[in-house]
């Protein structure tokens, strides 16, 4: 699987965090996720897989869901750390160093100076994907070399 190194979107003073992008660069499998009731969608408009690290076996969640404008969202966690944050069909995103990125799919990604995707401002590089949550999350697993192939992914009901 291919990893995608967001380095070059990252001004020079910034650095991405040593930690996080070894696990990201780590082969990694998606399965149907555990929690709850043990199903991997969260009704109506939302998946949820959990990500296993091959070689240390951490868990990790990949969760993505569909807004009713048809904006797609992505998220890799752990239980205290956002790695990567995708969104498809959006619009422009400004990262930190005013560089701005054109509508319409980007996804976030951590760096020393801003750590917290789940704060303004992030870093985020452009994508090339189709419209629809299947490509979305192909695109995203891709960047994150994360194998898809043993998840069951249900249809998003709309």
């Amino acid at each position: 699987m291919p990893y995608y190194n967001p380095r070059r979107w990252a001004p020079l003073d910034d650095q991405l965090i040593p930690d996080i992008e070894r696990k990201l660069i780590a082969d990694k499998r998606a399965y149907s996720a555990q929690s709850g009731a043990g199903k991997s969608f969260k009704p109506p408009s939302g998946i949820e897989l959990s990500v296993i690290m091959e070689e240390t076996k951490e868990t990790l969640r990949l969760i993505e869901w569909e807004d009713r404008q048809g904006k797609i969202y992505i998220e890799l966690t752990s239980i205290d750390n956002i790695f990567r944050k995708g969104h498809f069909n959006q619009d422009w995103h400004h990262n930190p160093d005013c560089n701005n990125i054109k509508p319409p799919h980007h996804i976030h990604f951590p760096t020393e100076k801003y750590p917290r995707l789940d704060r303004r401002p992030t870093y985020a590089y452009s994508v090339k994907s189709q419209n629809d949550y299947l490509n979305a999350l192909s695109k995203f697993c891709n960047d994150t070399n994360i194998e898809l192939r043993n998840a069951s992914i249900p249809l998003m009901r709309r």
